[in-house]
């Protein structure tokens, strides 16, 4: 990987080194994790701009709602008042917590996610408390005092692949509908039958937890959006996004699987979301969509917007699968399945997705 960022010189800053007692104490977040430590030199301070995706060393202040922070290794660091901590400027949008913005100056700002976002606070739900409140120390940057940005460190992608790999996109109707879950348990059931099964996150903000838990279903590789180079996709245009796509399917295609699953964050109605969706480059790549939903209207909902997409949707799962209730008032107005999470790693599940795709099975699933 090749540093290739430059700060706006015309801005007037000041370089220094990292303290040695500094950095040996300094808690270090899961979004940073793909920029090696023997590139951390220095700190950049005065009258400049961050970015989204600029590495930031910050005080802990005030803890507030996130009293932990998740570092690159999956454990997750207890916070205390003083702590130095290695984070990412990045902007936020998750309507069960807070959505923020990455502010005009080091000034001090709030860390928004326990992935490691420093942002400033606009909106909050009242269900959670304020953010845990930082102090930013300065960018860090290389030893010629160049800003470290995660766009510089994405993860390789090896060469164009245009192997033709189905697709299967999971979305939802909002935050905890059972996203991930769903993804994970698909996951699982591609890979107990005898599919190299690759998982990627395309949108939302730097955390670690959904990462690990595709790994820990059986991902022969697990990508998110901080692989491609961004801290969070909150504000993102719509090429971007569908670059983030392209970026990391080509990544995991390289690794030769025989399926890829793909997460999507939020709700339909989410900007990035709602614009990836309604993206035709994005469409022609989709094999299939599962909707995770959290009740039987939305689920109704999700459905109708998605057909009218072009889609196919293939189930209704996430927490709507798991009320009997919920489930009998959805199967009596909508046509499309509902497969719970047991069902989507059930032996076999796997080997029909992919046969009704028309894909050739190979390995283990061949036997079967």
């Amino acid at each position: 990987m090749k540093l290739v960022n430059s700060q706006d010189t015309k801005q007037r800053h000041h370089v220094t080194p990292i303290a040695l007692d500094t950095f040996a104490s300094m808690k270090r977040a899961f979004s940073t994790r793909n920029i090696p430590d023997e590139v951390l030199h220095t700190l950049i301070t005065g009258d400049i701009t961050p970015r989204p995706g600029d590495l930031v060393l910050a005080r802990v202040d005030r803890l507030r709602q996130h009293l932990r922070i998740e570092l690159p290794s999956g454990r997750r660091a207890r916070l205390f008042p003083g702590d130095h901590i290695l984070v990412c400027y990045g902007n936020r949008y998750a309507p069960d917590q807070f959505e923020s913005v990455v502010p005009d100056s080091l000034e001090p700002c709030h860390l928004v996610a326990a992935g490691g976002i420093a942002s400033r606070m606009r909106y909050r739900n009242p269900g959670v408390k304020n953010p845990t409140e930082i102090t930013p120390i300065g960018l860090v940057g290389n030893s010629a005092g160049m800003v470290l940005n995660l766009k510089d460190w994405k993860t390789d992608a090896g060469e164009q692949n245009q192997r033709d790999v189905p697709m299967y996109v999971v979305v939802g109707s909002s935050m905890n509908a059972g996203k991930t879950t769903t993804a994970a348990r698909l996951v699982k059931g591609l890979v107990q039958d005898g599919f190299r099964t690759g998982a990627m996150k395309v949108t939302g903000t730097g955390s670690g937890g959904d990462v690990w838990h595709f790994e820990d279903v059986g991902a022969t590789r697990t990508l998110d959006f901080t692989d491609a180079g961004y801290a969070s996709t909150y504000g993102l245009g719509n090429q971007a996004v569908l670059e983030i796509v392209n970026y990391l399917a080509n990544a995991l295609r390289n690794q030769n699987v025989d399926a890829i699953v793909v997460e999507v964050a939020d709700g339909l109605l989410q900007a990035e979301t709602h614009a990836l969706l309604n993206n035709p480059d994005f469409r022609r790549q989709v094999t299939g969509i599962f909707h995770a939903a959290a009740d039987a209207h939305s689920a109704i909902y999700g459905v109708d917007c998605l057909e009218k997409l072009g889609y196919d949707v293939i189930a209704v799962s996430g927490v709507v699968s798991s009320s009997p209730l919920a489930r009998q008032e959805y199967e009596a107005n909508c046509h499309v399945p509902i497969a719970t999470k047991l069902e989507l790693c059930a032996p076999g599940y796997g080997l029909d997705l992919m046969a009704e795709n028309c894909i050739e099975t190979t390995g283990k699933a061949a036997e079967a």
